[in-house]
C-alpha cells in the first residue's frame, strides 16, 4: 500500500516553486562566465551557431543520370564530398561545444595535458584549443592528439572490388586451413 502524497500549501509553493521541464533539462541555467573569457564565450557561441546553420544534408540522387557513367561518377563524388564535409562540421561542432563547456566549468584556457595555461595567441587563433603548444607537441609525439584524417574517398566500384578481394582472401585462407587439417589427420 502506498503512503499518501504530502499536501503542499500555497506558502510552501512560493518558497519552493516546482521545477519546470526547462529547469530539469538545464535550459534556464544561468552560467557564470568570468569577464576574462566572456569575449571567447561569445565568439564560440557565434561559431557554434554558424556551424549548426550549415546544410549537412546529402545531395539527392537522380536515376536519370545513372545511365551515363560520367554523370554517375560526378554525382557520387559530390555525395562523398558532402558526407566528408558533414563529418568535419560535426567534429568542429563537438570541439566548439566542448570549449563552451570548459568556459562554463572554469577550466577553459588550461592545457588538458600539462595543466599549464594555454597561450593567449593560441586561444585567439583557435578558441577551442584543448592544449598549449607544448601539450600539443606532447600529444602529437605520443599519437594521442592525432585526429583521424578525413576519410579517403572511394567509388562504389572500388569498394565492391575491395570486398571481392577480401572474400577471395578469406576463401584462400579457408582452403589452406582445410589442407593443413587434412595433413595433420593423415600424418
Amino acid at each position: 500500500m502506498r503512503a499518501p502524497l504530502p499536501v503542499i500549501t500555497a506558502t510552501q509553493e512560493k518558497n519552493h516553486p516546482m521545477a519546470t521541464a526547462a529547469d530539469i533539462l538545464g535550459l534556464n541555467r544561468v552560467s557564470k562566465i568570468t569577464a576574462r573569457w566572456s569575449s571567447h564565450y561569445e565568439l564560440l557561441e557565434a561559431e557554434r551557431d554558424r556551424l549548426v546553420a550549415r546544410d549537412c544534408s546529402t545531395p539527392e540522387t537522380s536515376a536519370a543520370k545513372m545511365d551515363d557513367p560520367g554523370d554517375a561518377a560526378a554525382e557520387e563524388s559530390q555525395r562523398c564530398l558532402a558526407l566528408v564535409s558533414a563529418s568535419a562540421t560535426q567534429a568542429s561542432i563537438s570541439d566548439v561545444l566542448d570549449a563552451i563547456r570548459r568556459i562554463e566549468r572554469g577550466t577553459y584556457g588550461v592545457c588538458e595535458l600539462t595543466g599549464q595555461p594555454i597561450e593567449a595567441e593560441r586561444l585567439r587563433a583557435v578558441p577551442w584549443a584543448r592544449y598549449s603548444i607544448e601539450g600539443q607537441r606532447e600529444a602529437e609525439k605520443s599519437g594521442f592528439g592525432r585526429r583521424n584524417s578525413l576519410p579517403t574517398l572511394h567509388s562504389l566500384s572500388e569498394a565492391a572490388a575491395a570486398d571481392a578481394d577480401e572474400s577471395h582472401d578469406e576463401d584462400g585462407e579457408k582452403d589452406k586451413e582445410e589442407s593443413n587439417t587434412q595433413q595433420v589427420v593423415m600424418g
